[in-house]
């Protein structure tokens, strides 16, 4: 039930109520992006982003977050060329908390000029972290070479002369000329009455000022007339190329053609360039397309992350699948299948209140009416093959396109490549000629699920099946969505030694192919249903998982269970996985982070699995075999030590007859159960690895606690202090002290030990100053008892997050899968208030005495080193 209206001021109101779960989201859509901004404006819309969290007439710093994350409500925001939009998500019975904060930050910033020069700094952090990142770089570079005169060729983000300089009155002046309620409207989704929402809606945000509007005339981009080409080096190991044309806006009638070729060309694993670039032979580590449209003119791109040796080759293998496009109209199966995943979207979206917003925010922004995706599924649905085809050659023009590229081999070599790519893509497209053929019949097959409120309170079951396998089942019917898993016991804990990496390549390698279904096979069926199905391994278990609607679930289900049962891991696909992999390990050196917590792991579980390299190294990867991928299954695959989770549209005896029948097929065997001593570390450790990054990147950690431990949720009220914007960590070292853009504590519970720790990433200069004050926080808890009014918004915020989550089948699956397969009650997780009220100031500070008083590690990845 949908319900719109205005109020005096000029701000639109767009009611959206939902009665599956006791849940609402609130998000104030502001019209105005970085596109909006003048010269010497370049990432003001940004900055206020941030700044509008910094206080209000009512809020001081760090109010908002805390106010919102004590009500346990979740808070956030992003900037966009187009558009900024801010959001709580929250519990019903605290909605009017959700409503204030947006109406506070929305209609009454303070913009405290030393608050703004404190923002600075994270800001500046943020930017920092962002040349250090390959994809976000890649993604400016692929801006700037498309849009050379429009604002969508300047980064969301700004740069950081203009975030160095601008003044509290320009913040102040743009802002009161952009956010204004003509130019603002407000999205409520969830659980409450209209008729009363919009009551207090109108008390909230009637007396917002009407500011006058500054209304703004974007650059338009000219016609692109030639082919350019745009090659950066950076010291990054992956390259990461573009190829580009321009498409028209968001509202224009190709635009949702454009998006059903995307999906042929460059979606999932059975589209056309997945197969030929990184299935077939693995040219790519990854591959794709999209249609990136938008308020103004948008763009089409090919994407292509792949090892420089092998440029040359994946650019030839691209030219053949870009001429089939515009020669033939793809085949009927091609059609359904697009067709089948774009009408798929509008049931996943359904899953939580906040989706539902986004999506209805999202259509109201662009065309004014927050239902328009009916009408888009009318025109997807009218399309025919010969459209697609016709839609190609309209723009996947011979003479027009763009080719940016990332890279760190030499750059006049990267051009020659581009420049004889873009030759032979050009003569091709020119002489591509329609193949002379009658394009295939087709009339698309509408894909009309209903959902509707579930029926009665979801209740979970725990059934020992006959083969000794356990079943834990939840029907949940409030939308024809399932979700389930199956996880063996196993892990990196029973990987022989010199085999790290076996777990990775067996969950890399299961999908591969099974007894009665080809990788090809699999793939295909897939994304035809618009499923998802996978399989994951990690330090404990690895398993299998499938999503899928439920009227595919027979379908579905054939797949799995033969996937399941027969695995047939064929050495040419093992083959293709381990070039992937190893060109991962090679490329960890762009991801700082990563380096950081392994270097970590590896010291504070020294001698133990955990502290085992999950993706391996080239020498390990090189010497697993099929062979070893099959024994590690049977070592692993016997009915007591499965279990599945099963949550969402299905019917019990169904389920349980169906997994009798499969898991008769397995070994009856036993659980898995091995021990190994916990590690104990008895003195401190300073651990230093230099990367010439921008940044440095800074773990400090202790040994912590046990899955089955009665401590970890007094630990879970720790990490709850600390964490979240309203949290010690955010507060003290982001807002106060302008350390980082990112920080937060970090927990793992293992089965023989775990550990708690604090991440930030900062400029290296402020390296020893953030170990410090990481230090100091974690002192403070030990040194002095926290108050019944923090201890409270802990553990609000715990059980807010906690319900909020439980939206997602997913996340229910997951929750009572794990919980059961290490032994502990698999309702553990779904019931947790009375375990986090029961939690009291005392026990925090004697935990944090506890873990805090051990030996700390500290693992520094960065150009310097500090002493700590």
């Amino acid at each position: 039930m949908s319900k719109k209206f205005q109020l005096k001021n000029g701000l639109k109101v767009l009611l959206l109520e939902s009665h599956k779960s006791p849940v609402v989201s609130v998000q104030m859509w502001v019209k105005t992006g970085s596109a909006d901004e003048k010269k010497t404006e370049e990432g003001i819309s940004h900055f206020i982003e941030h700044l509008v969290f910094k206080g209000t007439r009512k809020y001081k710093v760090g109010e908002i977050a805390a106010t919102v994350e004590g009500s346990g409500g979740e808070l956030n925001a992003y900037t966009s060329f187009d558009q900024t939009v801010f959001y709580v998500t929250i519990s019903k019975q605290f909605s009017d908390v959700a409503l204030d904060v947006i109406s506070e930050m929305m209609g009454y910033p303070t913009f405290d000029p030393q608050e703004i020069d404190n923002e600075r700094e994270v800001v500046l952090e943020e930017i920092k972290r962002g040349q250090d990142s390959p994809g976000r770089r890649a993604s400016q570079l692929l801006f700037t070479n498309v849009f050379q005169k429009s604002p969508y060729g300047i980064p969301v983000i700004g740069y950081d002369k203009v975030v160095k300089k601008v003044s509290a009155k320009k913040i102040r002046e743009f802002y009161q000329s952009r956010y204004v309620p003509s130019n603002m409207f407000l999205v409520v989704s969830g659980d409450f009455d209209s008729k009363e929402m919009k009551n207090r809606v109108q008390q909230m945000f009637g007396g917002f000022a009407p500011y006058k509007l500054r209304k703004v005339a974007r650059k338009k981009e000219p016609a692109q007339k030639t082919i350019r080409i745009k090659v950066e080096q950076a010291k990054f190991e992956q390259t990461t190329a573009y190829l580009t044309w321009r498409i028209p806006s968001v509202k224009h009638k190709d635009i949702a053609a454009l998006e059903v070729m995307s999906a042929i060309l460059g979606q999932g694993d059975s589209c056309r360039l997945m197969q030929t670039l990184r299935i077939k032979e693995p040219l790519t580590n990854s591959v794709g397309s999209f249609a990136y449209s938008m308020q103004d003119d948008g763009l089409f791109a090919v994407s292509l992350g792949l090892e420089k040796e092998n440029l040359t080759k994946a650019l030839s293998a691209l030219i053949p699948e870009l001429v089939r496009i515009v020669t033939e109209p793809p085949t009927v199966a091609e059609m359904q299948k697009a067709i089948t995943n774009f009408a798929s979207h509008e049931v996943y979206s359904m899953e939580t209140v906040d989706n539902i917003a986004r999506k209805a925010g999202s259509n109201e922004f662009y065309y004014g009416d927050h239902d328009y995706y009916k009408k888009y599924m009318k025109q997807v649905y009218a399309l025919k093959p010969e459209d697609i085809q016709k839609i190609a050659k309209k723009y996947l023009k011979a003479d027009s396109f763009g080719l940016s590229m990332m890279t760190n081999m030499d750059k006049k070599n990267a051009d020659r490549i581009l420049k004889a790519f873009a030759k032979d893509l050009r003569k091709a497209l020119r002489e591509a000629k329609a193949v002379k053929q009658k394009a295939p019949r087709f009339a698309a097959k509408k894909f009309n699920i209903n959902a509707g409120a579930a029926k009665g309170v979801p209740t979970t079951e725990r059934i020992v099946l006959d083969s000794g396998a356990t079943l834990l089942i939840r029907e949940q019917s409030d939308t024809p969505y399932v979700a389930m898993k199956a996880a063996f016991l196993g892990g990196a804990r029973v990987e022989p030694e010199g085999q790290n990496g076996l777990t990775e390549l067996f969950a890399r390698n299961w999908m591969s192919g099974s007894k009665n279904f080809t990788e090809d096979d699999i793939n295909l069926r897939v994304d035809e249903l618009a499923a998802g199905i996978g399989a994951f391994g990690g330090r404990n278990s690895a398993g299998l998982s499938m999503d899928y609607l439920s009227p595919f679930e027979d379908k579905m289900l054939e797949i799995y269970a033969d996937s399941l049962l027969e695995p047939q891991f064929p050495e040419i696909i093992l083959e293709r996985e381990k070039v992937v992999l190893k060109n991962q390990i090679k490329a960890r050196n762009d991801n700082p982070a990563q380096l950081c917590i392994l270097a970590f792991m590896q010291e504070i579980f020294k001698g133990h699995p955990y502290a085992r390299d999950l993706v391996g190294s080239e020498t390990t990867v090189n010497a697993i075999t099929s062979a070893d991928l099959l024994g590690y299954y049977k070592k692993i695959a016997m009915a007591k030590n499965v279990t599945f989770s099963v949550v969402g549209d299905v019917d019990t005896k169904k389920w349980v007859k169906t997994l009798n029948e499969i898991t008769k097929e397995l070994p009856k065997g036993e659980r898995v159960k091995n021990h190994f001593a916990a590690p104990k570390i008895t003195e401190s450790k300073h651990l230093f690895r230099e990367l010439k990054k921008e940044q440095s990147h800074i773990i400090v950690g202790y040994q912590g606690l046990t899955l089955s431990s009665p401590e970890r949720y007094t630990m879970e009220i720790i990490q709850s202090i600390l964490s979240g914007q309203g949290g010690r960590l955010f507060i003290e070292l982001r807002d106060k002290n302008s350390l980082a853009y990112s920080v937060s504590p970090m927990h793992m519970e293992g089965i023989e030990r775990g550990y708690f720790g604090g991440y930030i990433g900062c400029s290296p200069e402020k390296s020893e100053k953030a170990i410090q004050m990481l230090k100091a926080e974690f002192n403070k808890l030990a040194s002095t008892k926290i108050s019944p009014e923090e201890l409270v918004r802990a553990q609000r915020y715990l059980i807010g997050r906690h319900d909020i989550e439980l939206q997602r089948k997913s996340t229910i699956g997951n929750a009572i899968l794990f919980d059961d397969i290490y032994g502990l009650d698999y309702r553990e997780s779904l019931d947790v208030a009375d375990k986090y009220f029961a939690v009291s100031p005392e026990d925090v500070q004697k935990l944090a005495q506890k873990i805090f008083a051990q030996p700390a590690i500290v693992s520094l990845v960065g150009p310097t080193d500090v002493k700590s």
